[in-house]
């Protein structure tokens, strides 16, 4: 009687998380990744699933899934075999490397090449061919004979083992290969693995990823794509209309984001003791005593934006640019909840409407942030599996949805007589240019106070980034929703507009200029250590460290 394998991939992990590889390197699973390993011990009670006994790596992330998945199921007892043999790939200098700095670092093509192509490997670290012959090693000297002597077999592994178990039983070569997107704790027969990576589509996969490889590039395209569509048409966008389409999109947007955040971390943040809070308290009280002074309506709309909450998008920020992410939503939750208190405050002494400005801000906090936030951290909490997994497939449309909400705000507060008012044939071009100004300075203000609250804060760099990232990126997208319905704000939602997305686009390159510098650092202490030729866990020998 033959018996049979089921793989599953460990549970998320902190490295998952927060965007970095681990590789050989031990890292804990999230909380998430425990929620994970324990429904993925109910799908095997689901199917009557009976194991022999469970192979898993040497690290830490792989046993305890494997243990809350058996113990969940009622299978603790079987014996449990490590294998350094079926350790994840060690990643180099890639290892502790945020992700999506290291494409911006080495470009799209050259990190999939380092990282998914048997034709090179991350300096130091292991090639592909050697994980794939090790892998297969294992499968048909240790896995295969026991399924043939009728035992069942679940192993407890890594993404790229998995992935190789896949090659071997579809009989495809290491050239075929791409990254298949394994999901989490999902328990897979021989068969369903099969099936899954010849399902996976290398088109989506591959849209996905440059997305938001050139997410920064492609919203100020879709910013200056908006402002032509509005010179062109000379069509007006109503404001009612602009406030419901982009709260919906934006609620797509937070959807995605909110589904791939640790729902502890959400909750914890609603604390007032937070040492962070002090300088936001000090920005708030500069700011709202400008708001009282100031009687001109520009003036104090763009006070406002130092007001704002960090926008949402600030942890995936933090994703993409290295911070700490945790800090990040800690600071955006916490003061998406009393920024409102602080303003409405304020709204009953200042000269702007109550009704005109905090309605619209009430409309889109409800509709883009509190309810896709309580749908996807609901379905995250239910469904720990499928929804890491359904985040991971589709996140691109938040991304989208980002870059169509560029469009619309440059396309809603664009001139129709935009060019004439650039090449200064119009009056009321000193006043286009002055607002033009004003606004750049405003941001600048922004920039210098995030740079000197991150400076002052901590020395710790991902702690640093997530200070930088929420002070340095207002919620524009709850601003240019409350001054869209003031009839005497003339330019300064135009100059919002690009100037946001432009300064989000000059922090990506200031991110990635400083990472380049710590890789670079890298790569030059391991050149001067003493090479070690032959890894002990695999006997298999690593990559070279390039010039």
């Amino acid at each position: 009687m033959k018996g049979s394998i089921y793989f599953i991939r460990h549970g998320e992990t902190h490295a998952n998380e927060q965007n970095y590889l681990a590789g050989s390197i031990d890292v804990p699973l999230s909380d998430l990744g425990k929620r994970q390993a324990k429904e993925a011990g109910q799908m095997i009670l689901k199917n009557g699933l009976k194991f022999d006994e469970v192979h898993t790596s040497d690290l830490t992330r792989t046993k305890i899934t494997a243990l809350i998945a058996l113990r969940e199921s009622g299978q603790e007892d079987i014996p449990f075999i490590e294998s350094p043999e079926v350790r994840e790939r060690d990643f180099g200098v890639f290892a502790k490397m945020n992700k999506n700095l290291l494409k911006k670092s080495f470009g799209y093509k050259g990190y999939e090449r380092k990282l998914h192509s048997p034709l090179e490997c991350p300096d130091s670290g292991e090639t592909f061919k050697n994980m794939y012959r090790r892998v297969r090693k294992y499968y048909y000297d240790v896995l295969l004979p026991k399924v043939k002597s009728g035992k069942s077999i679940l192993v407890v592994c890594h993404k790229y083992i998995i992935e190789m178990f896949a090659l071997i039983l579809a009989e495809l070569k290491v050239d075929d290969y791409f990254d298949f997107r394994l999901p989490n704790a999902k328990p897979m027969s021989e068969k369903d693995l099969v099936g899954y990576i010849k399902s996976e589509s290398k088109l989506l996969k591959e849209i996905s990823d440059r997305l938001t490889y050139h997410s920064s590039w492609i919203i100020i395209a879709a910013a200056l794509f908006g402002i032509l569509a509005k010179a062109v048409t000379g069509l007006p966008l109503n404001s009612f209309a602009f406030l419901i389409i982009t709260s919906i999109l934006l609620g797509v947007s937070t959807f995605f984001i909110t589904l791939g955040l640790n729902t502890s971390s959400i909750m914890n943040s609603f604390n007032l003791k937070k040492r962070f809070l002090f300088l936001w308290c000090l920005k708030f009280a500069l700011a709202g005593s400008l708001f009282l002074l100031m009687k001109d309506n520009v003036a104090s709309n763009l006070v406002m934006l130092f007001l704002m909450p960090p926008a949402f998008t600030a942890p995936i920020l933090s994703l993409l640019w290295g911070g700490s992410l945790y800090l990040a939503i800690e600071k955006t939750f916490l003061l998406s909840l009393l920024s409102p208190l602080v303003i409405a405050g304020l709204l009953c002494f200042g000269n702007i409407s109550f009704y005109t400005l905090f309605m619209p801000f009430l409309a889109v906090m409800i509709i883009s942030m509190i309810v896709p936030t309580c749908i996807a951290q609901s379905i995250r909490i239910r469904k720990p599996v499928e929804s890491s997994k359904f985040a991971e497939h589709w996140k691109w449309l938040g991304i989208l949805s980002v870059i169509m909400v560029s469009f619309l705000s440059a396309y809603r507060f664009t001139p129709t007589n935009i060019f004439d008012l650039i090449l200064g044939n119009l009056e009321n071009s000193t006043l286009f240019l002055t607002q033009g100004i004003t606004v750049c300075s405003m941001f600048l203000l922004i920039k210098f106070f995030a740079y000197s609250a991150s400076k002052f804060s901590k020395k710790d760099a991902p702690h640093a980034t997530d200070i930088y990232i929420t002070h340095s990126t207002p919620n524009i997208f709850l601003w240019i929703n409350c001054i869209s319905f003031q009839a005497d704000i003339v330019y300064i939602g135009f100059w919002a507009s690009i100037a946001f997305f432009v300064g989000i686009w000059l922090d990506e390159i200031y991110f990635v200029y400083k990472f380049n510098g710590i890789m670079s650092s890298k790569k030059s202490r391991i050149t001067h250590m003493k090479p070690v030729r032959v890894s002990s866990a695999t006997g298999l020998e690593p990559c070279p460290v390039s010039a």
